[in-house]
């Protein structure tokens, strides 16, 4: 059984439609790109899957169950945007750390599993910094961070 899998995927916007009739299988594990030039809707098939965009047909499924209409919140999805989109006004630790607080986990628990994902992304000795302190790169990874959280 497929992991992720998208069923006759259809999105459009205004007159324009962008994805028709996607099926697509993705098994746990599997690594997939997707590839094509900009506009042709890689990130609208992504923002589909997180519940950030509603399809106009079709079905998504994860993990075998049908999430087509989940929240977004529900479905524990993390994804890294082309825009790294971290605040401004908070370090490191409470970018990564904000969606676990969303979830009102345990304080304790939060800080161990932030340091684990900074420890993994190269950005432990970066804690404390903002985001304007730090390289593209290292935005980047604490986007990563954020997302794997």
């Amino acid at each position: 059984m497929s992991y992720i899998r998208f069923e006759k995927i259809n999105k459009v916007f205004g007159q324009n439609h962008v994805l028709k009739d996607i099926d697509l299988e993705v098994e746990k594990g599997q690594l997939v790109t997707l590839l094509g030039p900009s506009g042709c809707g890689k990130s609208t098939l992504l923002r589909c899957l997180a519940g950030l965009e509603q399809v106009a047909g079709g079905r998504i499924y994860l993990d075998g169950q049908e999430i087509t209409d989940v929240i977004p919140r529900r479905r524990g999805i993390g994804m890294v945007f082309q825009q790294y989109s971290l605040f401004p006004n908070m370090n490191v630790r409470d970018n990564v750390a904000y969606g676990l607080k969303l979830k009102k986990m345990p304080k304790d628990e939060i800080s161990k599993k932030v340091e684990e994902m900074l420890e993994i992304v190269g950005l432990s000795e970066k804690i404390d910094q903002y985001p304007a302190q730090l390289s593209g790169g290292q935005q980047q990874r604490g986007a990563l961070a954020r997302a794997m959280v």
